[in-house]
């Protein structure tokens, strides 16, 4: 019987994700060939090994329940030091305005956040910021593996304002567009 393979970081945590919003028998089925990701440094190959994974995990349990899953990887995505100093910038802020200003200054959630409403903040990257995917040239068939970045958002906010948030992804570098774009409203 053949050893397990040692999975990298990046793949065990989207392992632990897939396996903890559905099972570990669907985990099998979507990291094929996990090597052809954690043995490249083409970020191109890793894209497409990303596309190809997302597309088997959407085939298997439906689109909703990937991006549940790739949500569970952006909450994972933003650490313990991000969610304290949110938390810290609220605690020291007076308004939401001035927690934005804080996050904006320290370079936290893309540099752009500013307040719509009472209770919508909009965010935004002009540029993709995920090290595995930033480089690709070629744009992804869906939207789904971009909802990393909603549950980086929420964690984010959730951190900060100790209550729910709902995030909306709006539009995406990876699937075109010149900047993501996000909406998150407070609970």
């Amino acid at each position: 019987m053949a050893k397990a393979r040692k999975l990298g970081g990046w793949m065990t945590r989207f392992k632990r994700c897939i396996d903890a919003e559905t099972s570990a028998a669907v985990s099998k089925k979507v990291i094929v060939k996990p090597e052809q990701f954690d043995e490249t440094s083409n970020y191109a190959r890793k894209a497409q090994w990303i596309t190809s994974a997302v597309g088997r995990l959407e085939k298997e349990v439906g689109k909703a329940t990937a991006i549940k899953v790739m949500r569970a990887c952006g909450a994972k995505c933003c650490g313990p030091a991000q969610r304290k100093r949110a938390k810290q910038f609220m605690e020291e802020s007076h308004s939401v305005e001035e927690l934005l200003a804080k996050l904006n200054g320290a370079g936290i959630g893309g540099g752009r956040l500013t307040l719509k409403n009472k209770n919508t903040i909009l965010g935004g990257y002009d540029r993709c910021y995920c090290g595995r995917v930033k480089q690709t040239k070629e744009p992804f068939p869906t939207d789904t593996y971009c909802h990393c970045s909603t549950g980086w958002y929420q964690s984010l906010f959730e951190a900060a304002f100790d209550k729910p948030v709902e995030v909306t992804l709006k539009q995406s570098i990876l699937q075109g567009a010149d900047s993501c774009e996000f909406e998150i409203r407070l609970g």
